[in-house]
């Protein structure tokens, strides 16, 4: 009986471990082809053509948010209850998020008619309103496949659809097509990535649209508090593109839409810890074990901390080369937006770990206040600062709003759980991020990837150093046994 019990652990032990590797193993291999299609994408378009699909799917953006509402993790805590009627939920959350994904999506086809864009730009985001619906569809159904741990099979459909995307846009490139097509070639590889998901979840779990309203009351009452915080969220994220849109040129866009892809691709990886992070977070504060939350709350912090600060000063080092490496000559100038947007990147790594402690500790509905303020005062500065200062001036509002939820956020997890953050190791990164960045400046005109791989030696090396590197504040993090 008891080797039974411990050979049923070490199975499910594996599976969680298994599970994990392929959900970080995917989302990384889709970023990778990720930059390989925006590596086409700007050659291809060019500056005003790139801005034009920024301001499209920048605008398309809005809408999904809208059309989601909060309904994946709610989805995820809903069936992860004892007792869930899995079939049931999954059914009805998925029925619900396909009647407003249509509504919101057939909305911005037509609310996109008024704006004073281009044709192309309107056509652009009638078309690719599919898209972002097979997009929409797609995520819900992501909670189910985490629930069951067998995410390597959503990984796989994600990887595919980059892919098919990737493949699509070469093509399109190499063939001399336009904005349009590369619109269609997104169009595809979302659906390819929808058609795979929706086949692979049949196998365990006969998911169909279920529209039973009074399961509906439920899940929109559990769900609000995050839709509304992340639709605020959403309003400062890409307030920036939609004002910078009607006032400043689609070239200008296009030099800040590729800065921003980067800046996209560098925060998959605070969402991928985080998603790590929180069930070891959400267990210790919910067993009661104070002490515990705040030893693993420092440990993610001081890790999120030697990630993000050497990241920040790097880019004002290498930023223009980068980008030039990234999107093409053209796109020279989006080297120093990068350097700015990049402060902002380490306030999303910061804010993406209090944002995450807050559903930890169920305050999601008292921190609805902060996002308010944050997208309010945000926007404002948008429409006071965008139309005399362009681009510059949308980087540094997009730098302000992220450092305020960031402050805003760990304020209240901090005055809650009363946990305490040690600033040893934070300064350690600073200081070996200074010295990493004295260093990338002195170094010859090397290539830009053969600078950032000195440049990561060096800090790390710095820091090892200092004493700063240490196996057990990983491990900490993780939620082994860790010393005080």
């Amino acid at each position: 009986m008891g080797g039974a019990i411990i050979a049923h652990v070490m199975s499910l032990t594996n599976r969680i471990l298994g599970n994990t590797v392929m959900q970080v193993g995917g989302k990384f291999a889709g970023t990778f082809f990720g930059i390989l299609t925006v590596m086409v994408m700007t050659r291809h378009l060019g500056l005003e053509g790139y801005g034009q699909f920024t301001t499209a799917t920048s605008f398309l953006q809005f809408f999904g948010v809208l059309a989601d509402f909060g309904l994946t993790l709610t989805l995820m805590r809903m069936i992860a209850r004892p007792g869930a009627d899995e079939t049931g939920l999954s059914g009805n959350v998925f029925g619900l998020r396909l009647l407003s994904a249509v509504a919101c999506f057939g909305g911005a086809a037509l609310l996109g008619l008024a704006f004073p864009y281009p044709p192309i730009v309107k056509l652009s985001i009638a078309v690719g309103s599919l898209s972002f619906l097979f997009m929409s569809l797609t995520s819900v159904l992501g909670g189910v496949f985490q629930k069951r741990l067998a995410t390597a099979r959503f990984a796989l459909a994600e990887v595919f659809g980059r892919l098919l995307l990737f493949m699509g846009v070469l093509l399109v490139g190499w063939l001399g097509y336009g904005l349009l097509a590369v619109i269609l070639m997104l169009v595809l590889g979302n659906a390819l990535q929808f058609a795979m998901s929706w086949v692979f979840l049949r196998r365990l779990v006969p998911v169909r649209p279920l529209f039973e309203m009074s399961v509906w009351r439920e899940i929109v009452s559990e769900s609000w508090p995050i839709g509304v915080t992340t639709a605020l969220n959403l309003v400062y994220l890409k307030g920036d593109v939609i004002v910078l849109s009607l006032f400043r040129s689609q070239s200008e866009i296009g030099v800040y839409g590729a800065a921003y892809k980067v800046l996209d691709v560098i925060t998959v990886i605070p969402v991928v810890f985080m998603g790590l992070v929180m069930p070891v977070l959400a267990a210790a504060w919910s067993s009661g074990d104070r002490s515990l939350f705040s030893r693993r709350l420092d440990r993610s912090f001081g890790f999120m901390t030697m990630l993000a600060l050497p990241l920040a000063a790097g880019a004002w080092a290498v930023s223009d080369d980068l980008m030039v490496l990234v999107a093409g000559t053209d796109f020279v100038r989006s080297g120093p937006i990068l350097a700015i947007l990049m402060v902002g990147a380490a306030m999303v790594f910061w804010g993406g770990l209090f944002g995450h402690a807050i559903v930890s500790l169920g305050l999601q509905r008292k921190i609805i206040w902060a996002y308010a303020a944050d997208a309010a005062v945000s926007f404002a500065l948008y429409f006071a600062l965008v139309p005399d200062y362009g681009n510059v001036a949308a980087a540094w509002v997009t730098v302000f709003s992220e450092a305020f939820i960031a402050v805003a956020t760990a304020a209240m997890v901090l005055g809650r759980s009363r946990a305490r953050l040690s600033l040893s190791l934070p300064a350690k990164s600073f200081l070996a991020s200074g010295l990493m960045y004295a260093a990338l400046l002195a170094l010859p005109d090397f290539h830009v990837l053969l600078r950032v791989l000195s440049g990561t030696v060096v800090y790390f090396g710095l820091l090892f150093l200092m004493g700063g590197l240490k196996r057990e504040m990983l491990v900490g993090v993780l939620g082994r046994p860790i010393s005080p």
